[in-house]
């Protein structure tokens, strides 16, 4: 049975590959996560607000949707990429567990926004293609609640 929230919350997520393996750093790996994500958001599991794919860890922004919780998400987005990669990735791709901040106000939502599409010029990856800045068409605004 989905949890039902009582109010909508937006949540900076950090997930890291399995013993900090660099499973990103090959293109198609990195290009089918994306793809993962864009998928749960089109199916309207949750808005998806910003995200950067790094060799071994990504960085996402979402909303859930009001029937999903936030480690339901997190499970659809793992899970997914696991499924969808098991062919060409065997073995464990993921840490187990994972990193959730809530966004308190817009304020936040804006630096982490800005974290995320900087993260790739922090560890001197220039041109870096596998952030959200590079999808913007398919990016979600920033929700409603956090504007009031």
């Amino acid at each position: 049975m989905a949890t039902i929230r009582q109010k909508q919350s937006t949540y900076a997520i950090t997930i890291s590959t399995f013993q900090q393996h660099r499973h990103f750093q090959r293109i198609a790996n990195a290009e089918l996560f994306i793809e993962t994500l864009f998928q749960h958001r089109d199916k309207n599991r949750f808005q998806l607000h910003g995200f950067v794919v790094m060799p071994d860890h990504t960085h996402t922004l979402i909303t859930p949707a009001e029937d999903q919780s936030t480690a339901k998400c997190v499970q659809y987005i793992k899970g997914g990429y696991s499924f969808a990669a098991r062919n060409q990735s065997p073995g464990e791709i993921w840490h187990s567990g994972y990193h959730d901040h809530r966004i308190r106000d817009a304020d936040d939502y804006n630096n982490q926004l800005l974290y995320i599409a900087n993260n790739p010029i922090r560890k001197k990856y220039e041109d870096y293609p596998h952030v959200h800045t590079k999808y913007i068409d398919r990016i979600d605004p920033i929700p409603s609640h956090l504007l009031l």
